[in-house]
């Protein structure tokens, strides 16, 4: 019997090896980061040497090599220490452990992570399953006191990657003593390495100077690619990843310029963009990428973006957001503050039945409100009728913000899409 083709199935294939376009790819190769690739591996030769290591803070935009060209030198030291390790004894091997926490899988609801938090991370990482403490529970000296116990347990050096490292914030304890955690007496048997990863400049600007003595041994900044590395970063993943002829140079030279334009020269965004450009064209059936794809894939990939910026913010800025979706959807915005604000009673009082949350005062949610229309999400009309009539502000999204995008994001961050009624606000 014939087989029948599978409803997941595309009449034309282009890309072969996906792998090559997906984030958490690491090239055998780095492209276009000479300078920062050189400090970096500088910084990790004393480790390879059998020395005490160094302390490194790496930053720069999101997607323009940091994570890539970290994971790869931390490959290459671990396969570089392995081969001269098998040419010397036992007692004489250098012994290195690594340890890589992103920092932003231990937020909290209120978009913050902690010292403590990422210490929990670091126990966990070192722990087999059925052995590890929980993020609750425990006195953050406790926690700190079983990390350094956990790591004194390892020999040679270890060394720590902390990407996204400004999700920390406020809360530096970590910072401060991981670097220094065998000068001041916390470890004996191992030496600490920590390398911090952020996209955030204002964060590194803002460290205490305790902090930025410890871990900003070396600051090394990765600078936004232009559109010309981009497309010899694209041309080299698009070898690798597309069949031949799938694909000519001005599509790679669109992809690299519109992800230089529009997203600060991320290679992220561009690889991003040639892998939808080239899906459209495979649920064509078409059997090479035209600018059209390309325009379509990057229009998809900002709605994306748009999704994931609403579902960053904190609970109170989206109750205020789904308050303003239901009445967009019965056609009450633009809605005065005291509508909004009756619905958003109506939004929390839902979404917090047990827990008893009550909601914020009409001018504490005013305040999250105005902050959403400086973040761009929401517009802001103020109207005056004069002595007779009074003045008052009126609220609607903005261009790119609809109820669709709203509840994306609500159930992005794993909350029911509730149905409240706006019958009876004014």
């Amino acid at each position: 019997m014939e087989e029948e083709d599978s409803i997941f199935a595309d009449d034309v294939e282009m890309i072969d090896d996906a792998t090559v376009l997906e984030e958490d790819y690491t090239p055998s190769e780095i492209l276009c980061r000479d300078d920062s690739l050189g400090e970096l591996t500088d910084i990790s030769k004393p480790i390879y040497k059998g020395r005490p290591p160094q302390n490194a803070f790496l930053y720069g935009d999101t997607g323009v090599g940091k994570t890539a060209v970290t994971k790869y030198l931390r490959n290459r030291l671990i396969n570089d220490l392995g081969e001269k390790n098998s040419n010397l004894s036992n007692t004489d091997q250098l012994k290195l452990n690594d340890i890589w926490i992103n920092c932003e899988n231990f937020t909290t609801a209120g978009h913050t992570t902690s010292s403590y938090q990422v210490a929990v991370g670091i126990v966990n990482w070192l722990r087999e399953s059925g052995n590890r403490i929980t993020g609750t529970g425990y006195a953050p000296q406790d926690v700190y006191d079983i990390m350094y116990s956990e790591l004194d347990s390892l020999s040679g050096t270890v060394l720590i990657i902390l990407d996204e490292v400004d999700k920390i914030g406020e809360d530096d304890t970590l910072l401060y003593e991981l670097p220094r955690s065998r000068d001041i007496g916390y470890l004996e048997d191992v030496r600490v390495g920590v390398i911090g990863i952020s996209n955030n400049y204002t964060f590194r600007r803002n460290l205490s100077p305790k902090v930025k003595d410890s871990l900003c041994e070396t600051e090394i900044k990765f600078s936004p690619y232009d559109a010309t590395e981009l497309a010899d970063i694209l041309h080299n993943r698009a070898e690798q990843a597309l069949y031949d002829g799938t694909y000519a140079d001005g599509i790679i030279n669109l992809v690299s310029a519109l992800a230089y334009q529009e997203a600060s020269g991320s290679a992220r965004r561009a690889i991003r963009l040639l892998r939808g450009s080239a899906e459209i064209a495979e649920g064509e059936g078409v059997t090479q990428i035209q600018k059209e794809h390309v325009r379509q894939a990057n229009e998809k990939i900002e709605y994306g973006n748009i999704v994931e910026s609403i579902a960053e913010q904190d609970d109170e800025k989206l109750y205020i957001l789904k308050s303003l979706a239901h009445l967009a959807l019965v056609e009450k915005t633009p809605a005065r503050t005291r509508t909004v604000h009756q619905t958003y009673c109506r939004v929390v009082r839902a979404y917090n039945e047990d827990s008893g949350n009550e909601p914020l005062t009409r001018r504490g949610m005013f305040n999250h409100l105005s902050k959403l229309v400086m973040f761009g999400f929401v517009n802001t009309i103020d109207r005056n009728a004069g002595a007779a009539g009074g003045q008052w502000s009126e609220h609607g999204f903005s261009d790119d913000i609809g109820p669709s995008k709203i509840k994306e994001a609500i159930e992005a961050n794993g909350l029911e899409w509730k149905q409240i009624s706006t019958r009876g606000v004014s």
